[in-house]
């Protein structure tokens, strides 16, 4: 089979749970004896030739043939939108089918619709080859792709004001453009710009009262061109042919927004998910939790942190937290890695743990470290904000997202012997899905 695959781009230059998704993906498919072709969102010019296309061919990349696509629409990551009518500029469509027609693909999988412009999703449609889409985010929905903003989740902005405060940090175009530059890739590594990176990653939350930034007249102005840009993408998903979501809960946010006629959800895994199993198992004293998202608000780590906090005055010598990442505000009971982990570092990671915390305030649209913890047999406590809360079985327990409370009595209430029945569940009743497995349910997909 013939399977052409739009992602962001491969790592190093990209990286991230989308792109080892899509990467890994495509790397089967190829062992498989498929012919693999991906698309990926490259260069902005920025003087000659600055609004035509062209699907410029790169070097094949492990049997993947490689197609940057040069003057794509903006990918704004999650810094979210700023100038929007940049982001619904209109392409040549021929130029979309010219390239579908010459290269044939049976099936067309989308990973993100950062980049791309409508007039490809048009073009195929013309060519008539059908489109699948994985909901790895709610970019669409969702200018910074998270629904998140003033600390919790933004369940009904329907008129999309807020989406005024909640991008006001947004990276402007030349900004984006630079990012996409050959130069960039080649740097993005570099001290430099990883000092500018977390420079503008401490302005990530802001918000800015809607005065403070507009008269009332740019506000009403700007509302409704938000809300054409949400309709521009809902347009595009719309023609879709199937959807594959990876979780519940991501079926239920996208039924919101979009009218979902053919879908699919199938939990997701990656390529590494079964592999190294054999760890040492240490044991202790206490209970020893780890935390191994980020330490922004949108994980939960405040949350952890404040419950925590106050359970550790009443009982010092009860549990330990493991967290990965730089954090300066510490507490006795964390044992702090600041450079942060690798996947080869899992076993030894949880030959320490017994409990993996990820209580996320933001909606997660799946969330990879669950089904890893669980491959090694350590059990969860999770919100009911993680779209992993489908595949933990009687090996987690699921809290109220964003509730003290709620996770502070289902803490406290943890014993030992609690702990040790969680984990036989994790260890003996949980089958987690291999990669294998998946990939065949998705070739499933691309058959019907």
């Amino acid at each position: 089979m013939k399977i052409l695959h739009y992602f962001l781009g491969f790592p190093p230059y990209r990286t991230g749970g989308l792109t080892k998704f899509a990467y890994d993906l495509m790397s089967s498919q190829v062992e498989n004896n498929n012919d693999i072709v991906a698309i990926w969102p490259g260069k902005m010019n920025f003087f000659i030739n600055k609004n035509k296309i062209e699907l410029k061919k790169r070097k094949s990349i492990n049997g993947i043939e490689n197609y940057e696509l040069i003057n794509p629409l903006p990918v704004p990551l999650d810094e979210g939108i700023i100038d929007i009518e940049k982001y619904t500029k209109q392409a040549e469509i021929e130029e979309y089918i010219c390239f579908l027609k010459r290269i044939q693909p049976e099936v067309i999988h989308i990973h993100t619709l950062m980049g791309m412009h409508k007039e490809f999703i048009e073009a195929a449609k013309i060519c008539n080859i059908k489109m699948i889409y994985t909901t790895h985010d709610y970019f669409g929905i969702c200018p910074k792709a998270t629904l998140y903003r003033m600390g919790k989740v933004c369940d009904n902005d329907f008129d999309c004001k807020e989406c005024i405060r909640c991008n006001y940090s947004a990276l402007s175009i030349k900004k984006i453009q630079l990012m996409q530059s050959p130069f960039y890739r080649k740097f993005k590594n570099s001290a430099l710009f990883k000092i500018l990176r977390r420079k503008h990653r401490e302005s990530f939350f802001e918000e800015k009262p809607l005065q403070c930034i507009e008269k009332q007249k740019k506000i009403n102005t700007k509302q409704d061109d938000y809300k054409k840009l949400r309709r521009y993408y809902i347009d595009m998903l719309e023609k879709i042919d199937t959807i594959h979501f990876n979780s519940s809960l991501t079926k239920e946010i996208y039924s919101k927004y979009i009218n979902v006629t053919n879908s699919k959800i199938i939990s997701i895994t990656h390529n590494d998910i079964g592999k190294n199993m054999n760890m040492n198992i240490t044991d202790s004293e206490k209970i020893r939790f780890t935390f191994l998202g980020s330490t922004k608000p949108y994980k939960g780590f405040y949350l952890i942190k404040r419950v925590l906090d106050e359970l550790y005055v009443k009982d010092k010598n009860k549990f330990e937290l493991n967290i990965f990442g730089k954090f300066t505000n510490l507490s006795s009971y964390m044992n702090i890695h600041e450079q942060g982990f690798k996947q080869k570092e899992l076993p030894e990671i949880f030959s320490n743990t017994d409990i993996l915390l990820a209580p996320s305030t933001c909606y997660e649209t799946f969330g990879f470290t669950v089904l890893e913890a669980l491959s090694y047999g350590i059990p969860v406590i999770i919100s009911d904000n993680v779209g992993a809360k489908d595949i933990i079985g009687s090996a987690g327990i699921i809290v109220k997202a964003n509730d003290v409370d709620d996770l502070k009595k289902t803490i406290e209430a943890l014993t030992k012997e609690k702990v040790k029945y969680l984990k036989n569940k994790a260890r003996n009743d949980i089958k987690v899905k291999k990669w294998k497995e998946f990939c065949i349910e998705i070739e499933e997909i691309y058959g019907e």
